[in-house]
C-alpha cells in the first residue's frame, strides 16, 4: 500500500472554504481501481515550516502521532503566534501502478497544481509518499537501526538500567532478523527523508523505487509486539497506519482482540494508543528477555476489540 499525503499551507481565513473545495473533488476517487480510502487532516504550523510545534516523541512500543488541530481558543492563540493553518489530504492506494493511474507517471517527483491554487495557498503543495509492505530479510539492518534509535528515545529512564545497558545497537540486529516474517515496514522514496542511519537501502516489491525504512510494526499471534518510527515521521500519521496494518493482520487470522504492552510510566505512548481506540487492560507481569536473563519491567496491557475484516479507519 502507498500512502500519499498532500499538505497545503492555507491563507488566513480560507481554511473552511479550501476544505470544502477539496471535499467536493474527492468522492469520485472511490471508483478508481486501487483506491483504498482517504482522509483530511487539519493542523497548524509555525510561519516558518522548519520550526516544529508538535509535541511528538518516540514511545515505548510506538510513536506519538499529532492528530487534527485543536479548534476555537487554540486556533486563536495559534493565529496570534503567527501559526499557519494546514490541510493534509491523505489517500491510500494499493500499489505504485494505482497511484500512477491517478496522479500520472511522474507522481513521485512532479509538483501538484490545481485551479485557484494562488488564491488558497501560501506556497505550493508538499507531497510525500510512504509505502507499507511486508518486510524482507534485506530489511533487517534498517529495521534494527530504526528500532535501536526509537527504543532509546522512548525507554530512557522508564525501564530498569540493567535493560538499557544491554539494548545496544548490535543487540537489535539478530532480534530484527528473527522478526522479519511478522513485520510490516514503512518505506519512503529516498534515504534523505528517513531521519535515521539505516545502514541499508530497502527495495520495494512490485518494481517501486528503492527507499529507506522509516518505521515498522511486528505482530506475534494476537500481540502487536513492536511499533516504532523514526523522528522525521513523528506526527505524520505513519505510526497510525502501521498500527492499523497490524490490527488487520491480527483480525485476518481470526483473532477478535489484539493486545500490546506499554511501559507503565510512558504516558505519551498510552495517550497515543488510547487515541487509536485501545483500552488499558491493567498491569502486566512483563519480563524482557536479555542475554543475562529476563528483566522485570512495569508495564500495562492494552487491548482492542477487532471488527471482522478490515480495521482501516
Amino acid at each position: 500500500m502507498i500512502i500519499r499525503r498532500s499538505t497545503a499551507r492555507v491563507r488566513p481565513g480560507l481554511l473552511d472554504e479550501f476544505r470544502a473545495f477539496i471535499e467536493a473533488g474527492t468522492p469520485e476517487f472511490a471508483a478508481l481501481d486501487g483506491f483504498l480510502g482517504d482522509a483530511i487532516v487539519v493542523g497548524r504550523e509555525p510561519a516558518s515550516p522548519e520550526t516544529p510545534t508538535a509535541d511528538a516523541h518516540a514511545v515505548e512500543t510506538g510513536a506519538v502521532e499529532t492528530g487534527a488541530a485543536e479548534t476555537g481558543a487554540a486556533e486563536a492563540r495559534a493565529a496570534k503566534a503567527g501559526a499557519v493553518e494546514t490541510l493534509t489530504y491523505v489517500s491510500r492506494w494499493r500499489d505504485a501502478a494505482a497511484v500512477a493511474a491517478f496522479a500520472g507517471p511522474g507522481w513521485r517527483t512532479e509538483p501538484v497544481m490545481f485551479p485557484d491554487e494562488d488564491r488558497y495557498l501560501l506556497e505550493p503543495l508538499r507531497v510525500r509518499h510512504v509505502e507499507l509492505r511486508l518486510a524482507v530479510p534485506e530489511d533487517a539492518p534498517a529495521i534494527a537501526a530504526v528500532w535501536h534509535a526509537a527504543w532509546g528515545d522512548g525507554h530512557h529512564g522508564l525501564v530498569p538500567p540493567a535493560l538499557e545497558a544491554v539494548r545496544t545497537r548490535e543487540s537489535f540486529e539478530p532480534r530484527a532478523a528473527a522478526r522479519v516474517p511478522g513485520t510490516v515496514v514503512a518505506v519512503v522514496d529516498c534515504e534523505a527523508d528517513s531521519g535515521a542511519d539505516s545502514g541499508a537501502d530497502s527495495g520495494a516489491d512490485g518494481g517501486a523505487a528503492p527507499g529507506a525504512v522509516v518505521g515498522f510494526v511486528t505482530v506475534k499471534g494476537e500481540e502487536v509486539e513492536q511499533l516504532f518510527v523514526v523522528a522525521s515521521q513523528r506526527g505524520s500519521g505513519t505510526a497510525s497506519e502501521l498500527l492499523s496494518a497490524a490490527e488487520e493482520r491480527i483480525a485476518a487470522v481470526g483473532h477478535v482482540e489484539a493486545w500490546l504492552a506499554v511501559v507503565a510510566g510512558n504516558t505519551r505512548a498510552r495517550r497515543f494508543y488510547e487515541r487509536e481506540g485501545w483500552s488499558d487492560g491493567g498491569p502486566l507481569d512483563y519480563r524482557a528477555e536479555t542475554p543475562e536473563g529476563p528483566v522485570p519491567v512495569s508495564t500495562r496491557r492494552y487491548v482492542k476489540r477487532l471488527a471482522s475484516g478490515s480495521t482501516r479507519r
